[in-house]
């Protein structure tokens, strides 16, 4: 399953940790993981590069946190947006905390 948990600096979401793996489908194969992959590079290449405190990204593990205070805070909300839409279809393998 992959896991994302949301990083906030009081009520605003500035940052997301996502770890794991979806396990629909065999390696290679996996439209879950695939989609979360798309969604995290596409969101991370958005991102504006000043406003980036802290960015990781491996297979099977993600993490980013930007300044509480810049626009690039609308670029997390988005892949947030984004990841809530495949938790709704798959459930079972993407949990959002």
């Amino acid at each position: 399953m992959i896991k994302v948990s949301i990083i906030s600096s009081g009520e605003i979401v500035n940052g997301l940790e996502v770890k794991g793996h979806a396990n629909f489908a065999e390696h290679g194969k996996d439209l879950v993981c695939a989609g979360v992959s798309c969604i995290i590079t596409g969101g991370f290449n958005a991102l504006n590069k000043e406003d980036i405190e802290e960015i990781t990204l491996e297979e099977g593990y993600a993490k980013v946190i930007v300044n509480p205070e810049s626009k690039s805070v609308d670029v997390i909300n988005v892949i947030l947006i984004q990841l809530q839409t495949i938790q709704e279809s798959y459930p079972k393998f993407i949990k959002i905390k």
